[in-house]
């Protein structure tokens, strides 16, 4: 804030004869004006406990979840990740049983990288380790756990993630784990593993209350929450697709439980050209997410809807 101050002060605006000839001025210092800080809601977690997150934090130490998923027929791919992979996922199954969560040991051994496909390019790279996980039997994983060799901008990531859930449909979760995994390191990881694997971590207190302690506007109505974004390629990368994606609330009342669904269209376009198919059946964004909602709540349609546009 200092910097945008001196700059505000450097600029002496007060002097431009264009500001004057308009008849504009424009202060010497930043309106300061008082925020507020909402407090944070009160959540469920399994058992009934309550807690309040602190500092934005969801602190699920030595609690459980409530809704847990079960993990088997998986496996560990390691991409020359540093650290003590049979010990991790030792401490893993140790926290997740903790957490609640089902989980076997992997169906096999490690699927490490051969040190001779780490100069090729990430693509292939994926490729051959495709190659092995479909070599290991009994092979077809549910889920992968995949170990990355670096936390930051790993080139093995994308294509990755796009041969998982793309051409095979697999759930994956990636890591990047430091030298020393700690147990809430390992929390964290499990919180999303839960989720993807169709598993419900907390929700809020208020959210399954009789009334009239209901949550206000959705949890009387049954009501379908939207969320939109569309995400484009990096300066330069014109030809790249951009991106669009909805969630959308499911299991009414709930609103803590989303499902995404995501659809690419012509690049550097920000209107969503996905959420209605005005030609023949409609397959768009939105009828697939009404569809999810009815069929979740209990074939409840939608009385509202709320959509967030970001």
């Amino acid at each position: 804030m200092s910097i945008l101050n001196d700059a505000l002060k450097r600029s002496n605006y007060d002097s431009d004869p264009m500001l004057k000839a308009c008849d504009i001025s424009i202060a010497r210092h930043f309106t300061q004006i008082e925020g507020r800080v909402l407090p944070a809601p009160k959540l469920k977690a399994g058992n009934g406990e309550e807690f309040f997150p602190r500092n934005g934090r969801w602190n699920l130490s030595k609690k459980t979840l409530i809704r847990t998923c079960s993990v088997n027929k998986w496996a560990v791919v390691n991409f020359s990740a540093e650290c003590d992979v049979h010990g991790l996922v030792r401490d893993l199954k140790r926290i997740a049983t903790e957490m609640g969560i089902k989980i076997e040991y992997p169906y096999c051994d490690v699927i490490e990288e051969s040190p001779s496909a780490r100069r090729a390019p990430a693509s292939r790279r994926v490729d051959e380790m495709f190659a092995k996980i479909n070599s290991n039997p009994p092979g077809d994983p549910k889920f992968l756990l995949c170990l990355l060799p670096n936390r930051k901008n790993c080139e093995i990531y994308g294509p990755w993630k796009r041969k998982c859930l793309a051409e095979y449909g697999i759930f994956t979760q990636c890591l990047a784990p430091p030298r020393k995994v700690n147990d809430q390191y390992l929390i964290n990881v499990l919180l999303k593993i839960n989720a993807k694997l169709g598993g419900l971590n907390t929700l809020l207190q208020c959210e399954l209350s009789p009334a009239p302690a209901v949550l206000p506007i959705v949890g009387k109505l049954p009501t379908i929450v939207l969320g939109m974004y569309v995400s484009h390629g990096q300066p330069g990368q014109s030809d790249r697709p951009s991106t669009a994606a909805v969630v959308n609330s499911r299991e009414w009342p709930l609103i803590s439980k989303y499902r995404a669904t995501v659809h690419t269209q012509s690049p550097k376009l920000e209107m969503m050209s996905s959420l209605f198919k005005p030609w023949g059946k409609d397959d768009g964004l939105i009828r697939e997410s009404l569809i999810d909602f009815y069929t979740s709540s209990g074939n409840r349609k939608p009385e509202q809807i709320i959509i967030f546009r970001y």
